[in-house]
């Protein structure tokens, strides 16, 4: 995919900041998760009528398949796992994790391509579609600003979280990256919490 395209995709992604800065911001978590419930809804009714109704499939495809890789043709889109993601975090995590693992989710995976893809010249070895140290680097750092300055993560935990985001966006994998990292991030919270807590 060419930076252009990859770059309008991101700018998606980017919209999603809207997630955990509104969380940061003090709005009220269920406002949040009332409004990702409504465009989830709206995007498992477009996924649903993509999947059975082939005349309305082409048309998404006419209209936004600049924007799709070549796997989501025929599978549910980024986006679409994008808000499951932001939906599950901001649902089940504390407000300081929602923020993390969203900020993560949208933003430090956005910073990956938008770094990576103009400027990355060293490729991971055995990493998926082309990742570059690069672009894994400005993933690791957003990820971590995300969580230090605007979670209000320790500097230890919010280390950890920016590494396993940034692990999680590495592996050839048919799981979606946004699920991916949404997962890995989520999963070092509730290691630390349940090692704090017990």
């Amino acid at each position: 995919m060419t930076f252009t395209r990859e770059l309008a995709r991101k700018a998606l992604h980017l919209v999603f900041a809207a997630v955990p800065l509104s969380l940061t911001a003090g709005v009220p978590r269920l406002w949040v998760i009332t409004v990702l419930t409504a465009m989830l809804t709206v995007a498992a009714l477009i996924e649903g009528a993509r999947e059975r109704v082939p005349a309305f499939a082409a048309m998404f495809t006419r209209a936004v398949g600049p924007l799709l890789r070549d796997a989501e043709r025929q599978r549910v889109t980024g986006a679409t796992w994008l808000i499951l993601v932001c939906l599950a975090a901001t649902w089940v995590l504390p407000v300081s994790g929602a923020i993390a693992v969203t900020w993560a989710a949208a933003v430090g995976d956005a910073s990956a391509a938008l770094v990576g893809i103009p400027l990355g010249g060293r490729l991971i070895p055995n990493a998926g579609r082309g990742k570059s140290v690069e672009g894994s680097a400005a993933c690791f750092v957003v990820t971590f600003v995300g969580a230090y300055l605007l979670a209000g993560l320790s500097l230890r935990l919010a280390l950890v979280l920016a590494a396993a985001a940034t692990a999680a966006e590495w592996p050839r994998s048919a799981i979606d990256d946004n699920v991916r990292i949404g997962a890995a991030t989520t999963a070092v919270l509730i290691i630390v919490n349940f090692r704090l807590h017990g």
